[in-house]
């Protein structure tokens, strides 16, 4: 008789999701990543999202979980401070990863990567595009004239390479983040309730 045993779910660490996100991945594995990020940013309305930042006192990623339907607390910006392979990911961040892949149901695969990452990627660049846009009339203008981030970092080959941003706010080419009118929506949001 067979017996069929459930396959063993990899332990949800930081190293486990810098290895199953698009933004460190490329070829196949970065598209087919890629394609489930939109997916889930196509559910997301940024005018809700808009709408939601500007009534409450919540950072854009935890307005971020709660329009993907999940309370993220403080995970999120414990997992963003570890996220980049320049970084060191402790303990913390560990069980932040994990609690995060808990809260969307346990499974550690591909599509919660996903949106792990559209969350941790959420966090400190809409943070510093509110901090920029303070300076300024708009958040066009502080994209054009007052970049939030200057530099980004890939892996290349197995290497950790710094990219230049000048003139391309949200990235370019296959890597330009998918999200830039979610982020954009979360910073009028912020911007509105603190204009008073």
């Amino acid at each position: 008789m067979d017996l069929e045993l459930p396959v063993p779910q990899p332990v949800p660490t930081v190293a486990w999701l810098r290895a199953m996100v698009a933004r460190f991945s490329s070829g196949p594995d970065h598209r087919r990543r890629r394609a489930l990020a939109v997916a889930e940013l196509a559910k997301i309305d940024p005018a809700e999202l808009r709408r939601r930042a500007a009534e409450t006192s919540c950072t854009a990623a935890e307005v971020l979980a709660q329009a993907m339907g999940i309370d993220a607390g403080e995970a999120v910006a414990d997992v963003a401070r570890a996220y980049h392979p320049h970084t060191v990911a402790d303990e913390a961040a560990d069980r932040a990863v994990a609690r995060l892949v808990d809260a969307f149901g346990g499974v550690t695969d591909e599509l919660t990567a996903a949106r792990i990452s559209l969350l941790v990627q959420s966090c400190d660049a809409t943070t510093a595009l509110v901090a920029k846009a303070r300076n300024h009339a708009t958040i066009d203008e502080t994209l054009r004239d007052d970049q939030p981030l200057r530099t980004t970092r890939r892996v290349r080959d197995g290497e950790v390479v710094l990219v230049s941003l000048d003139g391309h706010p949200f990235g370019a080419g296959t890597h330009e983040c998918p999200g830039q009118a979610h982020a954009i929506a979360l910073a009028e949001g912020i911007l509105l309730r603190t204009k008073e």
